[in-house]
């Protein structure tokens, strides 16, 4: 079953217009969480962050209305440990026209929820790290949004898979500095402090929101700014991401990094902590008033 629009229905029969502006323009904004014992995790972040995406975007959403729906989705199918997805489109302009602006009055945004199940990332592979590549070229225009229009991200991931790669990490700037990966963010550990690149080049992930502030709880020092590619060649590397966690990178473009298990091993454990916490308030808050 997926929820559209408040509905719970058949796969097969959850479509939308091909007038829709998520359709047409790319006009659509999504939130991936993963889902462990039936609850999300951390869905109270994902669910701000969507919020401020939508208002910045001029789609009108009801927020509640879109977690209640996920919470029937969840209770209809629930998973020991799988991937919930909720994705926003612009819908269809009123009146049916068409034109890159929209007008605000009117608009009815298409929701369309989706949660399958999944393996966790294998234990091993948070001992023996990924292997990552860089490249430029690959830049999302407005990374700040967890926008549908993800085309640069495919091919950002398209390409570390021809290498053989686990992820790919995209790059910008002469020299180049480190933005954020395909589908994950980018912490940079010199052995004392968390470098993380500038606000403003990357995606704020829920993720690296929670494990930042993990960090500064365990002492860590945090410094936000610019991560030249040179600089991180000398270091160690962690992506982190909703169904990633905190994952330490073995080498970059074939170079063996600096070892950062340790430090992963200790922010993913407070993250795990978090996740935890945060499903026990989802079913506090949403199982009794389903």
């Amino acid at each position: 079953m997926v929820l559209l629009d408040g509905a719970l229905v058949p796969r097969g029969e959850a479509t939308v217009s091909a007038f829709d502006r998520g359709v047409m323009y790319g006009e659509s904004l999504f939130e991936t969480l993963k889902v462990v014992d039936g609850a999300p995790c951390l869905w109270d972040l994902h669910r701000d962050r969507l919020t401020r995406g939508c208002e910045e975007s001029g789609i009108p959403l009801d927020p509640d209305s879109v977690w209640r729906g996920v919470a029937r989705l969840l209770a209809r199918r629930p998973v020991s440990h799988g991937v919930l997805r909720v994705q926003v489109t612009g819908g269809v302009q009123p009146g049916g026209g068409r034109g890159l602006v929209a007008p605000t009055e009117g608009r009815s945004p298409r929701v369309v929820a989706s949660v399958v199940e999944s393996a966790p990332m294998p234990a091993a592979t948070y001992l023996a790290g990924v292997d990552v590549v860089t490249a430029t070229g690959f830049a999302r225009s407005v990374p700040r949004l967890k926008s549908g229009n993800y085309l640069a991200s495919i091919r950002a991931k398209e390409y570390a898979e021809s290498v053989g790669a686990f992820e790919c990490i995209m790059a910008a700037g002469d020299p180049p500095r480190l933005l954020e990966g395909s589908f994950s963010n980018v912490l940079v550990w010199d052995g004392a402090r968390l470098e993380c690149p500038a606000e403003g080049d990357h995606l704020p992930g829920v993720i690296l929101g929670v494990v930042l502030q993990i960090g500064r709880e365990l002492g860590i020092p945090v410094v936000m700014g610019d991560v030249g590619l040179a600089q991180a060649r000398g270091a160690g590397i962690l992506l982190t991401g909703s169904l990633l966690g905190v994952c330490p990178c073995a080498t970059l473009d074939g170079e063996t990094l600096e070892d950062s298990v340790s430090v992963a091993t200790q922010l993913r454990a407070g993250l795990l902590d978090r996740e935890a916490r945060s499903r026990e308030d989802w079913r506090t808050m949403w199982t009794v008033s389903m």
